[in-house]
């Protein structure tokens, strides 16, 4: 019986590579991101030294410019450092800020998209693995059904054989009770014949040299009982077309060893092959 717990467990097993790849992507994460918040805050604490090294020389140039003028450390000198300080060194630490607190947030805004991303993935991979799982199981089941049904049209048709054995034994004494060959009617109207033991299909000619039917009057007792209507009447046909002939004599062939006549059309050498049956 198909165990579907068994082939969820199974199906699910296959997949677990892909899925710890995925999670080891996804857990790498939190990692790449410290590290790349890292680098952005050295080098914004970089630029953060840089400026205050600008504001330093700024003062002192200020300051010896003031000497040189023949004024002291306040006066011009303070005026010029504090313009500096508000027109120039204040903006840029403030863009500076600015730029370091875009780019954390791109950085974590990125690392939070690829994060949904993997975790999708991971998610489409778990569900492919149990659609796949529920795909193996329905063909399992299918296929147990199958074979059930087959089981229980062998067990039909030999069922059958024994009276079909008796009918042909009375038909011709060279019919044997270990005769394997047995009829049904199909699903489109139209005869099968198979092998009982084996399940394998096999031509009417085949079906009727199991049960010893030698002879146009035999062969032809045989296909009335087994071939529908519209396949006996056209077998009916084609013989009585060759009544009184040198090719009256039917007989059973090989499928694979039927010669075409040149006396039937296409058509029905082509059903007197698929029969069995030869003149």
């Amino acid at each position: 019986m198909a165990n579907l717990e068994k082939i969820m467990a199974e199906t699910s097993k296959s997949y677990d590579n892909s899925r710890k790849a995925l999670n080891n992507q996804i857990n790498a994460i939190s990692g790449d991101l410290a590290a790349q918040q890292n680098r952005i805050n050295a080098q914004y604490a970089q630029q953060g030294k840089n400026l205050d090294n600008q504001r330093n020389w700024q003062a002192q140039s200020s300051s010896m410019a003031a000497s040189r003028n023949g004024g002291s450390f306040g006066g011009s000198s303070e005026i010029a450092n504090k313009k500096y300080y508000q027109q120039a060194y204040v903006p840029a630490v403030t863009q500076m800020q600015t730029n370091q607190a875009n780019d954390l947030s791109s950085a974590e805004s990125d690392a939070n998209q690829r994060r949904l991303s993997l975790q999708q993935t991971l998610a489409q991979l778990n569900d492919e693995a149990s659609k796949y799982a529920m795909q193996r199981y329905d063909a399992a089941v299918a296929q147990e059904k199958e074979d059930a049904y087959r089981k229980q049209q062998l067990a039909l048709q030999k069922q059958q054989l024994a009276a079909q054995n008796a009918w042909q034994n009375y038909l011709t004494p060279t019919s044997t009770a270990t005769n394997p060959y047995v009829w049904s009617q199909n699903g489109a109207g139209g005869s099968s014949f198979n092998n009982a033991n084996t399940g394998r299909s096999v031509t009417f000619g085949t079906y009727a040299t199991g049960a010893g039917a030698k002879g146009n009057a035999n062969l032809m007792a045989l296909a009335g009982q087994s071939l529908n209507a519209d396949e006996y009447a056209r077998l009916q046909r084609i013989v009585g077309a060759q009544a009184n002939t040198k090719h009256s004599a039917l007989r059973t062939t090989k499928s694979n060893a039927y010669q075409n006549k040149k006396y039937l059309s296409a058509a029905d050498n082509d059903f007197m092959r698929r029969l069995g049956l030869t003149f």
